[in-house]
């Protein structure tokens, strides 16, 4: 079941996420919990495949965000059987 924009909550405070990219609320509004949180991650690059984006771009992507290597991201999906 895809998460309509509506269902879609800030994991931290509830409050409906409206702006995209989402993970910029979480960013400006939680920022440890944004740096130190890795299932952003995950959700970032589900998010980013449902929309087409290829696996080397969102893993590019992901890291230009968060500041850690293409492969950093790519080793960590692996290890949650995301990829």
């Amino acid at each position: 079941m895809k998460m309509t924009d509506q269902a879609r909550k800030c994991p931290y405070c509830a409050k409906p996420l409206t702006r995209r990219p989402y993970w910029k609320h979480i960013q400006e509004m939680h920022p440890k919990e944004f740096e130190n949180d890795t299932s952003t991650w995950i959700q970032l690059f589900k998010d980013y495949s449902s929309m087409g984006m290829n696996k080397t771009v969102s893993l590019t992507v992901i890291g230009e965000i968060f500041n850690k290597s293409p492969k950093f991201i790519e080793d960590f999906l692996k290890q949650q059987k995301v990829l």
